[in-house]
């Protein structure tokens, strides 16, 4: 999990998201099944399209995996929708998760012990990013109930963030012993880009980065 910045909100959702809400309080108002052209406007490419912006590329905003290449991509609403009827098309409620993190969550909500938000809060105030394992805090209900509800640490995930971290160790180990300095500098940069944002896991591949880093200077 990193941190994310909000994009500016779609024109779609400002020219339209107060008469979609009212239509849609309609129907919840009056307990009768909303219909889904009615409660999926949420999902109009132009909103999905500036999500992806958001999360890198389509990243999941809680487990940072890529979602498209395997999954459909889910339009996340921190605060679920079935609970928080009237923030559906709240712009500031909308993210994206991979259907795993979207399911585990599900309509799970609690006010008094909210999950770690990475559009509001920093991911590494709240968690500790070692090998490929995410742990909370101590005493850090927040980030506990986010780890264990969406299960961080399920076995495909931890895999899949071995995978990556190997990857970069070849890069560091290759770096640490060429002695030509312009293909150190090329080296370097192959090795900057693969723990950017827009890279899956990048989190838990750039504390390895630093780690390896320091233990190198250190010697």
């Amino acid at each position: 999990m990193i941190k994310l910045n909000k994009q500016p909100e779609p024109n779609i959702l400002v020219l339209n998201k107060t008469k979609w809400t009212s239509d849609l309080l309609d129907y919840v108002n009056n307990k009768q099944k909303v219909p889904d052209r009615i409660k999926n406007k949420y999902n109009h490419p132009d909103i999905k399209s500036i999500l992806r912006t958001e999360t890198n590329g389509g990243k999941c905003m809680y487990c940072e995996s890529p979602i498209a290449v395997v999954a459909p991509e889910h339009i996340e609403h921190y605060r679920p929708k079935a609970i928080y009827p009237y923030l559906t098309f709240e712009w500031s409620n909308l993210g994206l998760a991979c259907p795993y993190c979207n399911s585990k969550k599900g309509d799970i909500f609690d006010e008094s012990c909210t999950y770690i938000n990475p559009y509001i809060d920093l991911p590494e105030e709240h968690f500790v990013f070692s090998s490929t394992m995410i742990f909370h805090k101590p005493n850090d209900k927040r980030a506990h109930i986010t780890e264990i509800q969406l299960e961080l640490n399920r076995p495909e995930l931890m895999e899949a963030r071995k995978n990556r971290i190997d990857a970069i160790r070849i890069l560091i180990d290759q770096y640490e012993a060429e002695r030509n300095t312009f293909l150190k500098t090329i080296l370097k940069r192959e090795i900057e880009k693969e723990v950017s944002d827009d890279k899956p896991y990048s989190m838990f591949a750039k504390t390895v980065y630093k780690m390896m880093i320091k233990m190198s200077n250190d010697n």
